[in-house]
């Protein structure tokens, strides 16, 4: 018995094909040689067509005698006695108004690596490195060692064919970005073996001293991939869906290795606000069925066959459909996880929530590769980045021992051993870049705007601030009682009514018949937005985002953009999922849409706003405050942005 290695794969023609042209494929298929051609065969044994005779003259020998076949490799092993000089893993691939293609992946005996690359040559079917080769999918066969830059040299063909399908040009970052994601999918990917680095010897010598066994990383399975946490803005999305047309035939080819447990797509998992800003961007960068796509989600996920999810390049669903919801009624619930596939990929988007369900969902997921999206890799606390590092099952820096007893504490004192290993860590799985260091961005200016009260409620303004002081405040007697839960009503009143009076209509001791005018806010804003909307910034097409976070108040806003004829939509909770898509679709597209009113927590996740110049936060005292900050943050992608707090 002689050892078996992978020497790579070609493609090669199929002349004289009998096919019709509605015939489906790829198709596993196998080679017969004949006396004038080798012939090529499909599923049941049916005829797909021949090689042509040059090649046929070559790569026939290969097979062995006549009438012979070929055969896939089996085992780690290749018997002296086998008559196949080449053991082949071939596909037939049907393109439309293409002629058909075998798809060989060659295995063979060492002694014979020579000869099948002459004749691979000889007949016009080159043999090329497998860069993102998986030996645990082949019996741990080796690849042959190739030249060092075979890997660069086959992903940058793959990135050509993706870039050419690409209606919009990616930037340096995108393309710098892209090549990150490519060779951590490689075979070449080093974070396994960061374990071994000298610099992580004081964790190894801490778990020895506890009694702790080291984690067994050579037979925990390994699963490739990256956390891209770029600033919100530069790409994100684009940059995933490039990487995803860029691997395209890599997907077809895991896919066809095990047709019925196996997907060629990419599952995207995004929250439900997003789900249509990556159709969009699938439509808008990309030629037309460039990226066959399916979304996964609501009632219509029933009506896709399982061959129709493992066949697209793309599956967009939603963390509500990843597993169980706790939803036990249905018993026959369609899940992801129901599906029980394995895929090609599985990228995560906004994946900074450390929610523990999620991320369980997620790690019981099957997939070759994985790849994190965030633009907040760590939010609050170093459990953040753990999370994300989890879902990567990176051993054995997903193992929750070294982050509890070791990384964790050691961060929490500054220790120089932990924030080298961490930084290792990060450099080798995760890429982070700012607009800041990237792009050459126009100033983002923010202006806080102190608004004085509508001049008819000034008056009562001074009243209720003053009686809020004597209850409360200095002016309150000594050892006088006060009661917590009315400071906090009185307070929050206070700031509501600082939006608009009717917040504080109890207060008020005679009926009013309320208006937006009341409002300085409001009068602020109107006066504001016909400033900039009259095109005193000299903008063709100036549009604004008004972010707020009480519904009454937004209601005011409603009838005061209708009463002094600004066009306007909304982006609220209550929408349906067509609904919002609707209106962002009228914001971005329609002209004399100028104005969108969204709330803090509908809008406050990775939705595409790069179309307006201006923003304008509401409320000037709130827990999402931070939320509204980072959209501004990512609205201002790529020209000047003027943000405005009104307090």
């Amino acid at each position: 018995m002689e050892t078996a290695y992978c020497l790579g794969q070609f493609i090669v023609p199929i002349s004289s094909s009998p096919i019709s042209p509605g015939t489906k494929a790829p198709q596993v298929g196998f080679l017969q040689r004949g006396r004038q051609q080798v012939h090529v065969y499909g599923v049941r044994q049916t005829r797909i067509g021949d090689l042509s005779i040059a090649a046929s003259k070559h790569l026939g020998p290969l097979l062995g005698p006549i009438s012979a076949c070929s055969s896939p490799v089996t085992g780690k092993n290749i018997p002296p006695t086998d008559p196949n000089i080449m053991k082949l893993r071939a596909f037939v691939v049907i393109r439309r108004a293409c002629q058909p293609e075998l798809w060989g992946c060659v295995f063979s005996r060492l002694e014979h690596v020579d000869r099948i690359r002459t004749a691979c040559v000889s007949a016009q079917a080159e043999l090329t490195p497998i860069w993102n080769y998986n030996p645990s999918l082949f019996f741990d066969i080796a690849h042959v060692a190739e030249r060092p830059e075979a890997s660069a040299i086959a992903r940058s063909a793959g990135l050509s064919t993706a870039l050419r399908q690409c209606r919009t040009t990616l930037k340096p970052h995108q393309l710098t970005a892209l090549e990150f994601l490519q060779k951590n999918e490689s075979s070449n990917n080093e974070a396994v073996s960061l374990w071994h680095h000298p610099s992580n010897a004081w964790i190894r010598s801490f778990l020895d001293q506890a009694g702790i066994k080291t984690p067994d990383i050579l037979n925990q399975p390994k699963c490739r991939g990256s956390i891209l946490a770029d600033d919100m803005g530069l790409g994100k999305t684009l940059t995933t869906l490039a990487l995803v047309l860029s691997t395209a035939d890599a997907a077809v080819e895991f896919q066809w290795a095990d047709w019925v447990n196996r997907s060629a797509a990419t599952l995207v998992i995004c929250p439900l606000a997003t789900l249509s800003n990556w159709e969009n961007e699938i439509r808008i960068h990309f030629k037309n069925q460039a990226i066959p796509y399916h979304v996964f989600h609501g009632p219509n996920r029933k009506e896709l066959s399982r061959q129709s999810l493992q066949s697209a390049l793309v599956v967009l669903t939603t963390y509500e459909m990843i597993g169980d919801s706790g939803n036990h009624t249905n018993s026959n619930q369609l899940t992801i996880e129901s599906l029980n596939l394995c895929w090609y990929r599985v990228v995560v988007d906004e994946a900074q929530n450390p929610n523990a369900n999620r991320t369980l969902n997620i790690q019981q997921l099957r997939s070759l590769f994985l790849l994190c999206l965030t633009g907040t890799p760590v939010q609050n606390r170093l459990t953040d980045l753990q999370s994300l590092i989890t879902s990567l099952k990176i051993a054995p820096w997903d193992d929750e021992l070294i982050w509890k007893r070791c990384l964790i504490p050691g961060m929490s004192v500054g220790a120089r051993e932990a924030i080298l290993t961490l930084n290792r860590l990060m450099h080798s799985v995760c890429l982070r870049r700012t607009k800041q260091v990237l792009l050459n961005l126009p100033e983002k200016v923010e202006t806080a705007v102190v608004v004085r009260c509508a001049p008819p409620w000034e008056e009562f303004s001074r009243d209720l601030h003053t009686r809020f002081i004597q209850a409360f405040g200095r002016l309150r007697e000594d050892g006088a009682h006060w009661d917590p839960a009315e400071f906090f009503r009185q307070l929050t009143m206070l700031r509501q009514f600082c939006n608009h009076p009717i917040f504080a209509r109890e207060e008020v001791p005679v009926q009013t018949n309320w208006q937006w005018e009341d409002s300085g806010k409001i009068l602020h804003l109107i006066g504001s937005l016909q400033a900039f909307l009259s095109g005193e910034r000299g903008i063709a097409e100036p549009k604004a985002v008004v972010f707020q976070v009480l519904s009454l108040f937004w209601k005011c806003e409603h009838v005061a953009l209708e009463d002094n004829h600004i066009g306007f939509t909304s982006l609220t909770g209550d929408l349906t999922v067509r609904q919002r898509d609707k209106n962002l679709n009228q914001f971005r597209s329609n002209s004399r849409c100028q104005v969108l009113l969204g709330s803090l927590q509908a809008a406050g996740v990775g939705i595409d706003l790069r179309c307006a110049q201006n923003v304008y936060l509401m409320a000037s005292v709130h827990p999402l405050l931070s939320k509204g900050l980072q959209l501004a943050d990512m609205i201002h992608g790529g020209k000047g942005t003027q943000l405005e707090s009104s307090k």
